[in-house]
């Protein structure tokens, strides 16, 4: 009956150890009050887990079993792609095994034959949250895993799988000599500090792709900045012009008052009225920076030829800051801008198609432009801080194009 007990203890610790795991690493997904009952669930899966691979007594399968067991748990709780589930599920299990195996042959080497082995087990348990408060402590909770390809997350998945090969095979080549048992734990502490190092490098490459991505939104924030103190210009510049244009054409006005042809005067200020209009504001979407940007896109477009239309919502409770907004914006309007001039020097008509709206809790904005040709979709500086942006609140940004149009998406 003790022993029961402590069986039920054992796994309540382990389900309640491996949830602090992988919230270190892993954010939680929004799924209500299913949410509560992660604990319930992990520590039912593990007792079935632990049954089953009793009845069968075969450790091989139990340890896959509770593998599987961890990632499916990931995928329900947890927002993780496939790579990180299996790696982070395998590195759990990997410490949690090491500090068993540990702490087994700290037994078969000083605990008496005839003592109750599973004594022990409450220590080994122990040791592991250890363990895991260690990783936390070392963990800065940089989270952004999109920042490594699939051939880091090859390379770092190699430590924690060899980690479970290694344990098997000590497992199952257990051996009564004290020689083999002090190599077994001495290669258990190694295992344990190489998978911690893992833990710490992959953390060290984070931190360097963050730093280089902050580089480059300092970049594109000072290249937004030169953009826009000459947009400024040009927009001083045409608005002189066109207080010259309103003036002769207010005179005319005059004149036609003057000689009693008031619908001939009527006329020529309806069309002055609409065309002011249409130059202090194509766009508003109650934000005054989306509003700036939109605009200014609006009119530097304009003056290339290139027709823009826009559908958009009240941008009133963006979340994103003013850096952000720029950048998000501009990078990809330049590029519809820069391809539709290319489309405009052939003859043909261009129209970019913008839509900016907040939809179910989301921000959605859409550009669509025609193409000369089919263009090969490259991550540039521009697009790599779009998809930046886009990363940092955990958003989707998705690019397409064929030989008629070039569209991007950004839903945050």
């Amino acid at each position: 009956m003790a022993l029961w007990v402590l069986s039920f203890c054992i796994m309540a610790i382990e389900a309640w150890g491996s949830i602090y795991f992988f919230d270190t690493f892993l954010k939680k997904k929004s799924i209500g009050q299913w949410g509560k009952y992660r604990y319930v669930v992990l520590y039912f899966a593990s007792m079935v887990v632990a049954l089953f691979g009793d009845y069968f007594d075969l450790m091989g399968i139990k340890a896959r079993l509770i593998i599987l067991v961890f990632i499916a748990f990931c995928a329900v709780f947890y927002e993780a792609d496939w790579k990180q589930r299996i790696f982070f599920s395998v590195l759990n299990y990997s410490l949690l095994f090491l500090t068993d195996l540990f702490m087994l042959q700290m037994e078969n080497m000083f605990v008496s034959k005839n003592d109750v082995l599973t004594f022990l087990l409450l220590p080994s348990k122990m040791a592991w949250l250890c363990v895991v408060f260690i990783v936390r402590k070392i963990w800065k909770g940089q989270n952004n895993y999109g920042e490594l390809s699939r051939k880091e997350w090859l390379k770092f998945s190699m430590i924690p799988l060899l980690t479970v090969a290694s344990m098997m095979l000590m497992f199952f080549c257990s051996s009564t000599e004290t020689k083999v048992q002090t190599a077994y734990l001495f290669l258990s502490v190694g295992l344990i500090f190489i998978n911690i190092l893992v833990i710490e490098l992959m953390q060290g490459i984070l931190g360097k792709e963050e730093l280089l991505r902050e580089s480059a939104l300092a970049g594109q924030k000072k290249e937004s900045q030169l953009a826009h103190y000459r947009d400024m210009q040009a927009v001083y510049e045409r608005q002189g012009m066109k207080m010259h244009d309103y003036k002769n054409q207010i005179r005319t006005i005059q004149v036609l008052l003057k000689k009693g042809d008031t619908q001939a005067a009527a006329s020529l200020a309806e069309r002055l009225t609409e065309s002011i209009s249409v130059e202090m504001a194509a766009v508003n979407t109650n934000h005054p920076v989306v509003d700036a940007v939109l605009n200014q896109k609006f009119h530097a477009a304009r003056e290339q030829g290139v027709s823009m239309t826009f559908r958009v919502g009240d941008m009133g409770g963006l979340r994103l800051n003013e850096e952000e907004t720029v950048i998000l914006l501009s990078n990809l309007l330049d590029n519809a801008i820069h391809e539709c001039m290319k489309v405009v020097r052939q003859g043909r008509k261009t129209v970019i198609q913008v839509k900016l709206v907040q939809e179910g809790g989301k921000l959605i904005f859409s550009v669509r432009n025609p193409v000369e040709e089919k263009v090969r979709v490259t991550e540039g500086t521009g697009l790599s801080n779009v998809k930046a942006v886009a990363d940092k609140y955990g958003g989707d940004f998705a690019v397409s194009c064929d030989e008629e149009k070039f569209q991007a998406v950004v839903m945050l």
